[in-house]
């Protein structure tokens, strides 16, 4: 109790977040570029899910596989092949605009993303200090919440003026500098546990999946299905009120209330828990979508962006924090590749299924009935959570 803190700020922690908020910018970037891309060869919006839920479906594959993959191969020499990989799939783009190859592409894009968050969030986890975990861990979210924020912002803004084709040269360059500082990372590996013939022994699917950490999976799916509206089908809502890439504002507000919350919602759990965070936070997320759907000024859009970034502040590193107080020390690793799994089938239900909505009801109203999403998250919370409270009682004594 008495130990001396140990240094969070080293060269590699801050080289491993700007590597990571520069990767997770560039690639919502792409995320967001193509459904706007996509709408200018077809004037079909569910195509623009198709594709991104082509790319989730293909990580989510991939995740199955990925953390055996970072048991046997140096996480270093890992990292580096896999933003090369990323890198060859960008370049790809230039080479064939019909609406299979970029199918294709995306497909090829989910298999590299999915390697490389599993790998810099596990490199992170160990370069954090045991005695600062918390507060290093919440940092390195917040860099990859701001480039998942960022990206479609640039991508919106600039797409407004520029081509895709450009755009995608930009992503290029980004993605290089991930890659380059990528060499500056030191040769990580992943401890065994203390008695590696019981690890051999256990059976594949119980380090994949642990019941005790289903109820926050299902809260961070349903979370993610609403995000995947916002992401996808922005710049098209713009067109449809007549503000075109202004509506990118959308994310600056969320952004700022997202870095804001983020600076103190940490102390919050540690302190009081996660039920005073999530409630508050789903009913703001719900509010947030229903002003965006029937936002037609700007301000209403900046209002709507707070509210929805408030959201995501919140709900996915708290229910995070939370899963991983459910299950002992050596299931952590089966606690977030859960929960990656469950983020990646979010995005690609919500992108496909919400695609299909917005071609019946258009792009506000489909925002605005997304809102159910965050009412089945408080609904399920308060219903569930209260089964998990003798589970963390029994840790802690």
């Amino acid at each position: 109790m008495g130990k001396v803190k140990g240094k969070l700020w080293t060269n590699q922690y801050v080289i491993i977040i700007l590597l990571s908020l520069v990767m997770f910018a560039s690639f919502y970037m792409i995320t967001a570029g193509f459904p706007i891309f996509v709408s200018t060869i077809s004037d079909n919006p569910a195509i623009a899910g198709i594709m991104t839920t082509t790319l989730m479906v293909a990580s989510l594959i991939t995740r199955f596989f990925a953390s055996v993959i970072i048991q046997k191969v140096n996480m270093k020499l890992l990292l580096i092949i896999s933003l090369l990989y990323f890198l060859g799939t960008i370049a790809l783009t230039f080479v064939n605009d019909s609406i299979g190859f970029l199918i294709f592409i995306r497909a090829l894009q989910g298999i590299g993303f999915s390697m490389l968050t599993i790998l810099v969030f596990t490199i992170s986890s160990q370069i954090v200090p045991k005695s600062r975990l918390g507060e290093g861990i919440v940092f390195f979210a917040m860099s990859t919440s701001v480039g998942t924020t960022m990206g479609p912002l640039i991508a919106i803004s600039y797409l407004a003026k520029y081509s895709f084709h450009s755009m995608m040269v930009l992503t290029l360059g980004l993605m290089s500098f991930s890659f380059v500082c990528s060499f500056f990372t030191k040769n990580t590996a992943i401890k065994e546990k203390e008695n590696p013939q019981a690890t051999k022994n256990e059976p594949f699917y119980r380090y994949m999946f642990d019941k005790r950490v289903l109820l926050p999976c299902i809260l961070v799916a349903l979370n993610y299905i609403t995000i995947a509206g916002t992401v996808n089908f922005m710049g098209a809502f713009g067109k449809e009120i007549n503000v075109g890439g202004k509506i990118s504002q959308f994310f600056i507000a969320q952004g700022l209330a997202m870095v804001l919350v983020r600076s103190f919602s940490g102390r919050i759990f540690d302190r009081f828990g996660h039920r005073i965070l999530i409630i508050p936070a789903a009913i703001s997320g719900a509010g947030g979508l229903i002003l965006l759907g029937f936002s037609t000024t700007m301000w209403m859009v900046w209002v709507s962006g707070v509210l929805f970034g408030i959201a995501f502040a919140i709900i996915h590193p708290i229910i995070q924090a939370w899963a991983l107080t459910l299950v002992p020390p050596e299931k952590k690793a089966t606690a977030n590749s859960m929960l990656l799994i469950f983020i990646d089938s979010g995005l690609a239900i919500g992108s496909v299924g919400l695609g299909f909505l917005a071609k019946s009801v258009g792009y506000g109203m489909t925002f605005s009935y997304s809102a159910a999403f965050m009412i089945i998250i408080l609904l399920m919370y308060l219903l569930g959570s209260r089964k998990t409270v003798a589970l963390e009682a029994n840790k802690v004594k």
